[in-house]
């Protein structure tokens, strides 16, 4: 008898120890998927506000200083607690202080944008594993927004010169070319033939650098506000 009761609360034992392994494990699991979800969220907000700062960043009138050094403010608060090492993902922050000092520099900004698209890809691929839906054509329309995004930083730099010097010409059609998609509905084919017609055809370029941010940022910032939008509805906890 006293054998039966010690083995009904041995297997009793292992059984209340089974579920709670499995409930820590299962809570584990939500809590993980719940920072990579929010680490997907600031990485976007990353993306966006670091095109920005690039494209802004060659650019010495008092208008677009202000807005870059506000972009820098945000860009700093983004940065805080980056779970970089928890999520084995990039230690990217680290980058960033040497690249405010020196905003300018348009292809370390796009070094570290290449950066931030890599570990946006390696989120979706992780949440996708744990059952998250998220689109799993994220990866290619970020890809698109940074062209664009790519676009605006040259076409301002453009700006600044009479005529748009030949390397930033050849840089800044050939993206147009790639971009000018029929599959890519309007406004983007008008503001590409636009571009065409009074920057890269150009005798002498007409329009100002914020000009350029003016035209290109409503386009971008709507975009990437619908795939934000569509990622919070799916990720967002049931």
């Amino acid at each position: 008898m006293e054998l039966s009761i010690a083995l009904a609360l041995a297997a009793g034992l292992f059984l209340l120890g089974q579920w709670l392994s499995q409930r820590a494990s299962r809570r584990h699991r939500q809590a993980l998927g719940q920072l990579q979800s929010a680490t997907l969220l600031r990485t976007l907000e990353l993306l966006q506000t670091l095109q920005k700062h690039r494209g802004l960043g060659a650019q010495q009138d008092i208008v677009s200083v202000s807005q870059r050094n506000a972009l820098a403010r945000q860009l700093d608060q983004l940065w805080l607690n980056w779970p970089g090492p928890s999520l084995q993902l990039a230690p990217l922050q680290q980058d960033w202080p040497q690249l405010r000092r020196n905003p300018a520099d348009f292809e370390a900004h796009s070094r570290m944008i290449e950066a931030l698209l890599t570990v946006i890809a390696q989120l979706e691929e992780r949440l996708s594993r744990h059952a998250v839906p998220v689109r799993h054509d994220l990866g290619p329309a970020l890809r698109h927004l940074e062209d664009l995004a790519r676009l605006r930083g040259l076409a301002m730099r453009a700006a600044n010169y009479r005529r748009c010097p030949e390397g930033l010409h050849m840089q800044i059609r050939l993206l147009c070319q790639h971009l000018d998609d029929p599959a890519h509905p309007e406004p983007l084919h008008s503001l590409l033939q636009r571009l065409q017609r009074e920057l890269i055809d150009a005798t002498h370029v007409g329009l100002t650098p914020n000009d350029y941010f003016a035209l290109l940022t409503p386009l971008i910032d709507a975009r990437l506000a619908d795939l934000r939008h569509a990622l919070e509805r799916r990720i967002a906890p049931t």
